[in-house]
């Protein structure tokens, strides 16, 4: 090499930086902790008040297989604003259950997020939520869902 170093110390200083470049990333793919609120909105997370706003109807799941001969798995639900106010986000939680109905997993998904247009009182909204990689031993029933957040 011409610069006096050592092929060894070149090898460990392009391995750095390409770890350096995956690290990054995979921390700008991963999954962000749940998003704030807008400016503006009211947020409700009272499991005893959400129900009084929006109604969760027609839970089911859908199987499907993607181009690479995977399974895909789709929570399909709808949502109905039986509120008096216009709901700009809705976020619910899926729990997986295996054979012996013990959780094995929970997750927090947004339904409906801001940059939709609002949904107006009165009005319903079918959601998907698709999965690929379940947990080992969940049971196949669709997951528990449950509204855990909303704003309006």
């Amino acid at each position: 090499m011409e610069a006096g170093i050592k092929q060894p110390v070149a090898i460990a200083i392009g391995l750095a930086v390409v770890a350096v470049i995956g690290v990054v990333f995979a921390w700008s793919l991963a999954p962000r902790a749940t998003p704030s609120v807008p400016p503006g909105l009211t947020e409700v997370t009272d499991p005893a008040e959400l129900p009084k706003l929006m109604e969760l109807t027609h839970l089911n799941i859908l199987t499907s297989t993607n181009y690479l001969g995977h399974r895909i798995y789709t929570v399909r639900a709808t949502l109905r604003n039986i509120s008096t106010s216009a709901i700009r986000l809705v976020d619910v939680k899926l729990t997986f259950r295996d054979g012996q109905k013990q959780v094995i997993q929970q997750e927090n998904h947004p339904a409906f997020e801001p940059k939709q247009s609002p949904l107006e009182p009165g009005t319903e909204y079918t959601f998907d939520i698709p999965f690929e990689n379940p947990p080992r031993t969940w049971n196949y029933h669709v997951p528990d869902t449950e509204i855990v957040r909303l704003a309006y």
